[in-house]
């Protein structure tokens, strides 16, 4: 029972959250909080332009989306099946479980060598700045 209230209460902030962001766009609301890293360092960190991503992709264009942000658009059909798979959407084959768990340093690797190559600024790492 408890899960079944979790998982409601996940897809229910999912949708509030998605709603949100589609009717706002970041660029010109100013409620959304600012990158902390990015007003201290300058430098992007790996979510700098995720919320204008995620705004530019309810609205289908996918490729402005990829333009702010590559990883969160790449990341996207990770996450939801990992989400599916933890609300129990679908039953979790057998086999994914332990392959879940072999790679689970991948992600860091991923988001670090993200965030250190998207801060060189010559070509082609520019292309992973937000623009």
């Amino acid at each position: 029972m408890r899960t079944v209230f979790l998982s409601i209460l996940i897809v229910a902030a999912l949708i509030v959250a998605a709603a949100t962001v589609y009717m706002y766009d970041p660029s010109l609301n100013g409620f959304y909080p600012k990158c902390l890293f990015y007003q201290l360092t300058g430098l992007y960190c790996p979510g700098c332009g995720s919320t204008r991503a995620l705004h530019q992709l309810l609205h289908g264009n996918y490729t402005a989306a990829f333009r702010l942000n590559p990883l969160t658009v790449l990341a996207l059909p990770f996450l939801a099946v990992g989400i599916a798979l933890e609300i129990r959407v679908f039953p979790r084959p057998p086999w994914l479980s332990h392959q879940y768990a072999r790679y689970t340093w991948v992600v860091p690797v991923v988001i670090v060598l993200f965030w250190i190559l998207r801060n060189i600024p010559i070509e082609p790492f520019t292309y992973l700045m937000p623009k």
